[in-house]
């Protein structure tokens, strides 16, 4: 429930604020001077599926740049060829670095202006409305034990034959005796079962 009330919040707030406008000019400031290098990629990744639709694959990267030497993870969208991969990074903070600036500054302009991120951020929301309706009933169900329920069900129904043996006459209860008396003899007979 908290997961769907986060993603709810954070795709309607994109809508709301739009793109993050440093990272928009972060982006925008490495496309202009058009630092890149080639990076190093580590053997090893880790692989995180969205939705069984989208696969994305986290690298370790490293690049030595003015004699020092830069590393941490970079998320990609699929895997490289190779265990090199070029990348661009912003030339006042190396660390800061992208895959592909193009496509992060194009969808990073677009949040704000497609209604696809409202849209997704209100189902969302209403599934964590729904999970959280269907959380508190469930709570509510077991506050109520069923041994406390099946006990009032009892006494209600002794209530009810004491109430009605009250109102039994001298003369109904013959009635009844007889009628019983009646319903046995005809379980006894054994020519019941004979077609007639």
């Amino acid at each position: 429930m908290i997961l769907f009330f986060v993603l709810a919040k954070s795709c309607v707030s994109d809508y709301v604020s739009g793109g993050d406008k440093n990272h928009i000019a972060e982006l925008q400031q490495m496309i202009d001077e058009n630092t890149n290098i080639v990076a190093n990629l580590s053997n090893e990744y880790t692989e995180t599926r969205i939705a069984k639709v989208v696969k994305l694959y986290k690298f370790d990267y490293s690049f030595d740049l003015n004699g020092e030497s830069y590393n941490g993870k970079i998320t990609l969208n699929e895997i490289p060829n190779a265990n090199k991969l070029k990348i661009y990074y912003l030339k006042e903070n190396p660390n800061t670095i992208s895959a592909d600036p193009f496509d992060d500054l194009k969808s990073e302009n677009e949040k704000g202006k497609s209604i696809s991120d409202l849209l997704v951020g209100i189902l969302w929301g209403i599934l964590s409305i729904i999970t959280l309706i269907s959380l508190v009933t469930s709570f509510s169900k077991k506050k109520t034990p069923e041994t406390h329920k099946e006990k009032k069900k009892i006494v209600r129904k002794k209530n009810k034959i004491i109430e009605s043996q009250k109102e039994v006459t001298e003369e109904e209860k013959k009635k009844i005796e007889l009628e019983k008396e009646r319903i046995r003899k005809e379980k006894e007979d054994p020519s019941r079962f004979m077609p007639k």
